[in-house]
């Protein structure tokens, strides 16, 4: 064997990121500045797929994670991915070789490794790597889009992994990239404007096209808060689940403070699909740590962290965002524009036992058999649900056991594919823990969550029913402050609690807003 090939063997295990040739950057050459024009000429554009269409989330069931040879991660992080899921490897014949004997040296469970043979400009998977959406044929397909780089092997990259998986292909001519895109699963997206200043059409025509192919409805299209180069929203943002997303947090001397912070307020006074805030959770990068930057993997959470003291933090924020899934640090060539969640992109179960579920909210009060609970579930199997298999867990916050509940099919015309069942009620207000099992005949078995549980401040059974239509405050009589404090909610939208907001609707039309606090001032004056 040649000597130069030996040695490459041998300490390719070793380099960092596995590196074994000088690698383009994440962002633009001064070369290809010059070629910039080349990216309008590299898309494919087809119809749209059959709608409507859901683009499937980061959090969702993945089979497999796609990355590229030469590596730009660890063997180490490739060893952990492939206990649970398929590594798909974009490597050209020529080093197919090495890539093998890379990852066998590393550690990786090569039953879980398939090659797609085909060259590669880079390894920034996330960003020129297929986006998946459910068409109404009910197909897992590859939805394309032009990379906004003039990188054309890149570029080809989905249409390699559509024809690997044997998968339906569709391609827009919108020019984006993977990390500055973030979708809920459920028609919300977001991403800084970089998608509108990179795109020669308007912008209305960019959220038409997210829409026709994307299946978007909602785009949260804002400007960079970080003021980088980069202007990707992984470097600062992430949908954690339906309900959940994390904004990076800074000091107050922080050059970017007052950016991030309105970027937080906006996401926080945004709506989620079920038209409810979203739970708004912070992680602190007083340093531009890039730990919003990190990849989830069915179960798992794989977290850059850069050995300082703020690591412990993160992984902290993390578990208390996202309780019961396994939180597991990596160590990398980690920079504040670019970490692990730029090097992976995740490869979705294509027939997976799709599960939707709005958690209950806190200070939920029992109807008359419980805690009400309700599941969307769709087997894109086409195998049939295993009605047995079909449960509620749940466990008051402290216990070790779980408790279950059937759920029961809803016979609601409306509400086709709905599953409901019910916690049983507490005698006093709780914190309770639940997850939601689900089963088909395909032999999936699938939760909601998909690892750990929600929770939720659970009211006792009638717990508001000693407080007084217009007694905001539950002071036993009607004063100014009552007209205060609601008219505080009324603007703010928000309430302290299920007891306020129960008896803030005064004129009792099932809405609240000034006219509750008119009818309160009425109420109060009244002698």
């Amino acid at each position: 064997m040649n000597r130069i090939l030996q040695f490459l063997l041998i300490i390719s295990p070793i380099l960092p990121s596995d590196r074994i040739q000088d690698e383009l950057p994440i962002g633009l050459t001064e070369e290809e500045k010059s070629r910039v024009h080349e990216i309008y000429s590299m898309g494919r554009q087809t119809d749209p797929p059959p709608g409507p269409v859901r683009n499937i989330a980061e959090y969702e069931r993945m089979e497999g994670v796609l990355i590229r040879y030469p590596f730009g991660i660890s063997t180490e992080l490739i060893a952990e991915m492939s206990e649970d899921v398929t590594i798909y490897c974009l490597v050209s014949s020529s080093s197919q070789n090495l890539a093998n004997s890379s990852m066998i040296n590393g550690g990786v469970y090569m039953d879980n490794v398939q090659y797609v043979l085909g060259s590669t400009d880079s390894y920034w998977t996330r960003d020129y790597g297929p986006w998946w959406v459910v068409d109404s044929d009910r197909n897992v397909s590859v939805v394309d889009h032009t990379y906004n780089r003039p990188r054309p092997n890149d570029n080809d990259a989905p249409l390699k992994i559509a024809n690997h998986l044997n998968s339906p292909y569709f391609a827009s001519d919108v020019v984006h990239a993977g990390g500055n895109y973030m979708t809920d699963g459920m028609g919300i997206a977001a991403s800084s404007d970089l998608v509108y200043d990179e795109n020669e059409i308007s912008n209305a025509s960019v959220n038409q096209i997210m829409d026709d192919y994307f299946g978007i409805e909602t785009y949260h299209v804002v400007p960079d808060p970080n003021n980088t180069y980069i202007d990707h929203i992984d470097c600062w943002g992430k949908y954690l689940s339906p309900t959940k997303v994390l904004i990076r947090e800074v000091p107050t001397s922080h050059a970017q403070y007052d950016e991030i912070e309105a970027t937080a307020n906006y996401f926080g006074n945004s709506t989620n699909k079920w038209g409810e805030p979203w739970d708004v959770f912070r992680v602190y990068t007083p340093n531009n740590q890039p730990y919003t930057n990190s990849t989830i993997l069915n179960h798992k959470i794989l977290v850059p962290i850069t050995g300082g003291i703020w690591d412990d933090d993160a992984l902290e924020m993390y578990e208390s965002a996202m309780p019961g899934y396994d939180v597991i640090p990596f160590a990398g060539s980690w920079e504040s524009t670019d970490a692990l969640h730029c090097r992976t992109k995740g490869i979705p179960d294509l027939e997976m036992l799709q599960v939707m579920h709005n958690p209950l909210n806190d200070d939920t009060e029992p109807d008359n058999e419980g805690y009400l609970v309700s599941v969307y579930v769709d087997p894109l199997s086409g195998e049939g649900i295993i009605s047995d298999s079909m449960k509620v867990f749940w466990r008051i916050a402290g216990d070790l056991d779980w408790n279950d509940a059937h759920l029961f099919e809803s016979l609601s015309q409306e509400e086709p594919n709905t599953w409901v069942g019910w916690i049983p009620p507490l005698a006093d207000e709780g914190q309770l823990q639940y997850f939601i099992q689900t089963a088909d005949s395909s032999g999936r078995i699938e939760n909601s969550p998909l690892a750990g549980w929600h929770e939720f401040i659970a009211l006792a059974p009638n717990a508001c029913m000693e407080w007084n239509i217009g007694d905001i405050n539950n002071s036993g009589e009607l004063n100014i402050t009552d007209i205060l404090l609601l008219a505080d909610y009324v603007i703010a939208g928000e309430f302290p609690g299920a007891c306020p907001q129960i008896v803030a609707d005064v004129n009792q039309d099932n809405s609240l807003n000034i006219f509750d606090v008119i009818f309160l001032v009425n109420m109060v004056l009244q002698p």
